[in-house]
């Protein structure tokens, strides 16, 4: 066995209600005045609600900033980092999506070095201190940045989207209340899912893959494909909410310490040139990698372990390793085929608007990405083409 380190030290409060312990929370980590960084949809349709109603009853203080677009950027991480400093806040609260949670970990990062422009933060492991107190409140079941060592952030003016890593940017804890996603429209529900599903899948068959990412990458898959479907047909089950949330963790701790291969690559360039969400990219990328890796015999035999929490009822016996990876690939196109046609969600590229003329230049970007380092075989522009023209 090769050796590996495993890090996961948030403390995960999950459950129906479960906001009503964030005042308790607080107090355990001595935060008296916090930011919550939020967007201003989940304030406009009273989701924000969940979080401030706590805070005012438990009469503690607290400064908000409820501009970050779906996108975050270089400039609004700065613009966070600026209000805290200049109200003297002392710990961090997120509520939203991966763009909330990964602006909150750097403005976070840019305070814990004495306000330097995140910018100049780029790379692995360049924080040397430790973050204030920072609690994350996950509003989509997909990123898995709760409990991630990752912050994503565009450049604007690159047009490219720029990775974060060190352990000094998973948040203290993390809180799943089922209530904060039943408001989700199927489609999004979706996509934000596949996002889920994807980083289990990538991180069992990363080349930094584990036992412990392994374990909890199967039971992510599992999890996950058993309340998907339910979640976008009956939106109030909370009990397949939660579930997805609980996949949603889950999967998120597996890739934060295998971390993830060239859907990711490929994902990040296309948000980044392209602007198309970031899970709808996972979805429509993702059977088409996978395809790709198997022809070419990459990660053989691993895609086929993962049948068995896909499929848990489907037949499997008398299957060679190579015929149950083509199965996996088989299921993941009728996945997608599934949610396009129940939901309208566009499974290829050129339904989102990308052009043709856009794909050479996403296969560039591609190529550098830091998740192309982990798929077994080097992701040149070459093989970014090919994979953008399947899936155009």
């Amino acid at each position: 066995m090769k050796p590996f380190e495993f890090h996961c030290p948030t403390k995960i409060i999950c459950g129906k209600e479960s906001l009503h312990k964030l005042p308790d929370a607080l107090e355990e980590h001595s935060v008296k005045k916090p930011l919550l960084v939020t967007d201003g949809n989940l304030v406009k349709l009273g989701i924000a609600k969940h979080v401030t109603d706590p805070l005012e009853e438990a009469n503690i203080p607290y400064v908000t900033y409820d501009k970050v677009p779906p996108d975050s950027s270089l400039d609004v991480v700065n613009e966070v980092a600026k209000l805290y400093r200049d109200n003297e806040c002392d710990g961090w609260i997120a509520l939203g999506g991966g763009s909330v949670i990964d602006t909150t970990k750097g403005a976070a990062a840019s305070i814990s070095v004495g306000g330097k422009d995140f910018a100049t933060l780029q790379g692995a492991e360049i924080l040397k201190n430790q973050l204030d107190p920072f609690i994350a409140i996950p509003t989509t079941a997909g990123t898995g940045s709760e409990v991630t060592l990752v912050a994503v952030i565009a450049d604007t003016q690159a047009q490219a989207k720029l990775s974060y890593t060190s352990y000094r940017l998973v948040p203290h804890v993390a809180i799943l209340d089922p209530a904060l996603t039943s408001s989700l429209p199927p489609r999004l529900t979706a996509t934000t899912g596949i996002d889920a599903l994807t980083h289990a899948i990538e991180a069992y068959t990363s080349i930094q893959k584990n036992p412990i990412s392994d374990a909890l990458a199967l039971y992510a898959i599992k999890i996950i494909n058993q309340n998907l479907a339910k979640a976008c047909a009956e939106p109030g089950d909370l009990d397949a909410r939660t579930n997805l949330a609980i996949g949603s963790l889950i999967a998120g701790a597996s890739f934060s310490n295998a971390m993830v291969g060239v859907v990711h690559a490929l994902g990040h360039s296309l948000g980044g040139l392209c602007h198309i969400p970031h899970g709808h990219a996972m979805m429509l990328l993702l059977p088409h990698c996978i395809r790709y890796n198997i022809s070419h015999g990459y990660h053989a035999g691993l895609y086929g372990e993962l049948l068995s929490s896909l499929c848990p009822d489907k037949d499997l016996t008398g299957l060679t390793a190579s015929d149950k990876d083509h199965l996996f690939e088989t299921e993941l196109f009728a996945i997608n085929e599934f949610y396009h046609n129940t939901y309208g969600v566009a499974i290829t590229l050129s339904e989102l608007g990308v052009t043709k003329e856009d794909l050479p230049a996403v296969a560039k970007q591609a190529r550098y990405d830091g998740a192309a380092l982990y798929n077994e075989q080097e992701i040149t522009e070459e093989v970014a083409m090919s994979i953008l023209e399947a899936a155009f």
